[in-house]
């Protein structure tokens, strides 16, 4: 190709509809998201058939959105592909942004790309706005952490693009962890970022509710893989005594909340369990980063994923790859969330390693609820 590949990408794996055009695969010159976090708070969780009624909403009028961009920067007629997410994620959320990236390719003789939702947070590290340097871009091999509320997972990527799970959690997500252990606070859905800010004032040192000064890390046959569900059930645990109920056992998941909810937990134990929950999840995860990096002298730290906006979690991360004398590369926070233009950093990548292929709209696009981190495109 005598020119920089064009690409528009599609995302809607859960609930963010987004449209973005990315140009050799790091430069972002149009996004749209359309995100339904205020729609969800009401559950205090993403109900899949309403996400995907809102990506039939949305989808297409952000893809007209950024190609009425497209057509003032004067390069509407110069896209070459059309990316879409195909797993992994909801599958009625999944079929609605596949259909449409579809459709629309085909409308314009356009190939598509499936692309996998976990490579585009990996990839998302090699974003920037439009007209600044790529001088500073990851470089590979590297070890990447992919940290979000559906996914937790490391993994090793060579420079040809070749990968290895390394390792992930056997149970909860990080930030699944986030938000449950904050819906027991009382904090509003998405619950990360409210727990971390309850976090931050938390006076440290002291004893938990309960008589603990820290939670314990949950060790896992596997030298990289983590739990969470023993941090949500200590953190549960940490409310219930400090409303003066029973704390031996959490009890079913329905009981726990409306007793948490007749009974509040104090403020200043709240922060209290809020700051032990984070800490105890940045510990694990900073561990297992840890192991894969003295494993792997070579390789940069790549971070991706929503709970990569966490600022201890940066910090501590930061801290570590410099003990280790590597870089790390972590999107702004903006790129961290599901986003549209990490799906075009990822086909791009894909295709320039001869890892995917372009394909004909018109013979169908698969989606999978499943798809691993560097593994074929679903069938």
């Amino acid at each position: 190709m005598s020119r920089e590949r064009l690409i528009l990408a599609v995302e809607s794996s859960c609930d963010e509809s987004a449209v973005a055009l990315v140009r050799d695969g790091g430069e972002v010159l149009a996004e749209r998201i359309a995100s339904q976090s205020d729609l969800h708070a009401a559950t205090g969780g993403v109900i899949p058939e309403v996400a995907a009624r809102e990506h039939h909403r949305w989808v297409p009028k952000l893809i007209g959105e950024v190609m009425a961009e497209a057509a003032t920067l004067g390069v509407a007629n110069e896209i070459d592909a059309v990316a879409v997410t195909t797993g992994p994620g909801l599958i009625g959320s999944l079929l609605v942004g596949a259909g449409f990236a579809s459709a629309w390719a085909w409308g314009r003789g356009l190939p598509v790309v499936p692309t996998n939702h976990l490579e585009g947070h990996f990839r998302a590290a090699w974003l920037r706005s439009a007209g600044a340097s790529g001088a500073s871009a990851p470089t590979l091999p590297a070890i990447g952490l992919i940290v979000s509320g559906g996914h937790t997972l490391l993994v090793r990527v060579d420079t040809d693009g070749r990968t290895e799970r390394l390792g992930g959690t056997i149970d909860d997500a990080a930030g699944e962890a986030f938000d449950k252990i904050a819906r027991l606070l009382g904090l509003p859905y998405p619950g990360g970022a409210a727990l971390s800010t309850l976090a931050a004032g938390a006076v440290r040192g002291g004893e938990l509710p309960g008589g603990l000064r820290r939670l314990p890390m949950a060790q896992t046959d596997g030298e990289y893989d983590l739990s969470f569900s023993g941090v949500k059930t200590a953190a549960a645990r940490m409310a219930l005594a400090a409303i003066g109920e029973p704390a031996a056992s959490p009890g079913r998941a329905a009981a726990l909340a409306a007793t948490l909810r007749d009974h509040p937990v104090p403020a200043a134990a709240a922060a209290a369990i809020a700051a032990a929950a984070q800490d105890a999840i940045i510990a694990a995860l900073v561990s297992r980063v840890d192991r894969a990096l003295a494993a792997t002298p070579s390789a940069s730290l790549v971070v991706g994923g929503g709970v990569a906006a966490n600022v201890p979690l940066r910090e501590a991360l930061g801290a570590l790859a410099a003990r280790h004398g590597r870089t790390l590369n972590v999107p702004p926070v903006r790129w961290c969330t599901d986003n549209a233009a990490m799906i075009g950093a990822a086909a791009h990548a894909a295709l320039r390693e001869g890892r995917a292929q372009l394909q004909d709209p018109a013979r169908g696009v698969s989606v999978a609820a499943s798809w691993q981190f560097g593994a074929g495109a679903p069938v």
